[in-house]
């Protein structure tokens, strides 16, 4: 069922794109479009309603969850767990689109940079994630879909033996589940 969902709704676009289709922008033009998207597996509308906020990356794992990452922004200060105005707006962005979207759960995944002890790190990624946590249940998502986890060092994106490099390995990724 989802293939041929996204099969209809691939040779939809490739119609309208080519000027094959009408875009007269009718209503039941504008209906048909609205069915069509409503059909489309929840991963890929959720990344089609996010894709005008900027700095926010999504991918879909091997596992279908679609992962959400914040590239090209500082989210935490050295040694802190309070949100980056920056990310805020993000997680904002995120919260917005979810809203109204059936998901099952949404993981927020803490991460550091690999200075310092080992042990300290893993708390700290651990607060980092229920700090995201709290701002987007402020935001209004249902607390029982949400979990934190901190992975600590683990998982770098960039390299640690500069400055910049930490910075983009201080961060929270979100991993949901439709």
């Amino acid at each position: 069922m989802r293939t041929l969902s996204s099969l209809l709704l691939a040779v939809i676009t490739a119609l309208v794109s080519a000027g094959c289709a009408s875009t007269s922008g009718s209503a039941s033009n504008t209906s048909t479009a609205m069915a069509t998207a409503d059909t489309a597996k929840p991963q890929t509308l959720f990344s089609a309603r996010l894709q005008p906020a900027s700095g926010v990356v999504t991918s879909v794992l091997a596992d279908g969850r679609v992962k959400v990452a914040f590239p090209g922004i500082t989210a935490f200060s050295h040694d802190g767990a309070r949100i980056s105005e920056e990310q805020q707006r993000q997680l904002l962005a995120v919260a917005e689109t979810l809203k109204g979207m059936r998901y099952q759960t949404l993981t927020v995944v803490g991460h550091t940079d690999s200075s310092g002890a080992l042990a300290y790190n893993h708390k700290l990624s651990q607060q980092r994630a229920e700090q995201v946590t709290r701002f987007l249940v402020q935001q209004g998502l249902s607390a029982q879909q949400l979990s934190a986890e901190g992975r600590g060092p683990a998982e770098p994106i960039a390299d640690n033996s500069s400055a910049a490099g930490r910075a983009a390995n201080r961060r929270v990724e979100l991993e949901l589940l439709f």
